[in-house]
Formats: structure tokens, sequence, C-alpha cells
């Protein structure tokens, strides 16, 4: 029987991974540390008694662990990710209605819109979700200047 040798584990880690969680956490951290209404002072009191570093700079994924559990018991969550980009269908939308709004259309309808897209780009699509970017940004461009003539035929500034 031949006897079976062991590799040693090897973890394999992403550096910008890696980073960006660094990040996050040190954003966590500071977000706590404003929630909990902490001073510079209780700041590093709390970071020297955890982890033996004053500035949370210095700390390793570890320490920045200890920190973020202890703000946690503390009664600190961090906040969920709410951002959600504005993506451009739905600036497309946000520019036609603003249009409407300001006089600048006839007719300020969905089909309309889809109306116009085709005549801008040429392109027929049934839904604005569907338009490739290079598209769509033509036609964010063309409703940005109706808009601005919108405001100046109303006398507005644009």
């Amino acid at each position: 029987m031949t006897p079976t040798t062991r590799r040693p584990f090897t973890a394999h880690t992403n550096v910008g991974a890696v980073e960006a969680q660094r990040k996050r956490e040190l954003g966590h951290i500071h977000q706590g540390k404003a929630a909990l209404g902490w001073s510079d002072d209780d700041y590093r009191y709390h970071l020297q008694t955890l982890t033996g570093q004053s500035s949370s700079a210095q700390l390793d994924a570890a320490g920045r662990r200890k920190v973020l559990a202890h703000m946690a018991t503390l009664g600190y969550a961090p906040r969920a990710a709410t951002f959600k980009p504005f993506d451009q269908a739905a600036k497309i939308k946000w520019l036609w209605r603003k249009i409407g709004e300001a006089g600048g259309l006839r007719d300020a309808s969905p089909a309309a819109l889809l109306t116009f897209v085709g005549r801008s780009t040429g392109a027929r699509v049934s839904d604005l979700k569907f338009l490739p970017t290079a598209e769509a940004s033509k036609v964010i461009e063309a409703l940005k200047a109706m808009l601005d003539r919108a405001k100046r035929a109303q006398g507005g500034a644009v």
C-alpha cells in the first residue's frame, strides 16, 4: 500500500475582491461610528481595546470583523445597498415625461415615445429595455435637446 501524500491547502484569492471587501468593511465601520454617535475619542478607544490598533486603516480582516461584531452587539446594522443605477430606459421615459410636462409634446403616450425612438434610431423596438446602449444614448441626447427647447419656449431657465 502506498502512502498518500497530503498537499497543503492553498487559498487562492482575487486581490481586487479582497480590496473591495476591505473598503466595504471600512465603510461599514465608519457608518457604525456615526450611527452609534461615537466621538473620535470613543471610536479610538473601542478600536484600541478590541484590536490594539488606533486606526481602522491598520486593521486586518479579522480586526475589521471583530469591530463590526462589537458594533452589532451595540445595535448597529450596516445599511443595505439600496442604490439603483438610473438605467437608460428609465432616463428616456423620465425625459419624455418632463418634455410633456413642459408642453413640448402633442402626444406624451408611451406609444408615441416608441414611435419617436423608432424614427430617431431607425430601429423598431417593442420596449425601451431592448434598445442597444449606443442607440439609447442618441435618443437621450435628442430628448435633452427637445427638453431644452420646450423650456425655452415656456420662457423658463434651461
